[in-house]
């Protein structure tokens, strides 16, 4: 007898793996092929799942574009430096070429106020207005570039008071107060989008979790029987989890579709609108490595929700 047991061979590892496998991957397409009988239902579920993810998405999306804005506008920090009206062009030219050699000034372009009327004269719409005023009313210009190594408010912020001691400087502006400002709302929404998506997520898990509750309710009879037999918990609870996997699945692709549509929509009057102010701005769709991310964020919360549902069903069968 012992001789007998001896030669019986255990099933190879290989063998045994690969069962393992087929039975996953049966599952997996059978709990699919379970949404066939039932579409209308199984839509229901994706689309109120693909409505829900889209608003956070959407929402990344529309701060990545206005950060790709506030990215093309030039960050250079010029500084404008008006100069005292009795200041006569070659004054203004020679002050331009002193400022031009100062180690803390990479560019230093002088803008004639002759010039610069001209412009506003052909661009403003007031030609007449302005030809009424008889005097020049502006002053010289000189537009200041700091050199690359001044790159923080401080310094920047003591070159603009070495300018003022200047007898002939009558202003120095610079004014990246608003780029600053626009930069912080745009770091608050982000932290916006991040609650937002932490409650949606939430919801999206009770979505999943309540669609699987009701397929529990009628499978009960199914449950039962395959507990009767010996049935493990992991093979029941199997058929359940990649239900939750297909409802994130097909949730997260369809709240990238739309979150894409919607951009598509509004490109065309997007880029009209920047055309009028001589800018080639297009807005961005969302990326493939963010949509990728999105699809297995919505199946994390799918499965995560049938676990947790089934979990807690099958402990109360059990106790």
């Amino acid at each position: 007898m012992a001789r007998r047991r001896s030669n019986i061979q255990k099933p190879a590892m290989s063998a045994s793996l690969r069962a393992y496998l087929l039975i996953h991957l049966h599952t997996f397409f059978a709990s699919l092929g379970r949404f066939s009988r039932t579409p209308f239902n199984f839509m229901m579920t994706v689309s109120v799942i693909a409505i829900t993810l889209s608003l956070p998405s959407g929402l990344l999306v529309s701060i990545n574009n206005l950060q790709s804005v506030s990215g093309q506008i030039d960050l250079n920090n010029n500084i404008s430096v008006f100069l005292n009206q009795s200041v006569t062009l070659q004054r203004a030219t020679e002050l331009s070429a002193l400022l031009q050699h100062d180690n803390k000034v990479s560019q230093a372009i002088l803008i004639d106020k002759q010039a610069a009327l001209e412009e506003f004269r052909q661009y403003s719409g007031f030609g007449s207005a302005i030809s009424a005023l008889g005097d020049n009313p502006l002053p010289h210009v000189i537009q200041i570039t700091p050199i690359a190594r001044i790159d923080n408010q401080a310094n920047l912020a003591l070159l603009v008071t070495e300018l003022k001691k200047r007898p002939d400087i009558h202003l120095v502006q610079m004014d990246m107060g608003w780029l600053d400002r626009l930069n912080g709302i745009l770091n608050i929404a982000q932290r916006g989008v991040s609650i937002i998506t932490i409650l949606l997520g939430f919801a999206v898990l009770l979505i999943v979790s309540n669609t699987i509750r009701l397929e529990l309710q009628s499978r009960r009879d199914e449950i039962d029987i395959t507990r009767l037999v010996g049935a493990t918990r992991s093979f029941i609870m199997r058929p359940f989890l990649y239900s939750g996997f297909w409802y994130g699945f097909f949730g997260g692709i369809f709240a990238c579709l739309l979150v894409n549509l919607s951009v598509w929509l509004i490109d065309e009057p997007t880029s009209s609108l920047a055309s009028l102010y001589n800018s080639s701005f297009n807005l961005n769709y969302m990326p493939f490595a963010h949509a990728a991310l999105w699809v297995g964020f919505s199946i994390s919360l799918g499965v995560i929700g049938s676990w947790i549902v089934v979990s807690r069903y099958l402990s109360e069968l059990e106790s």
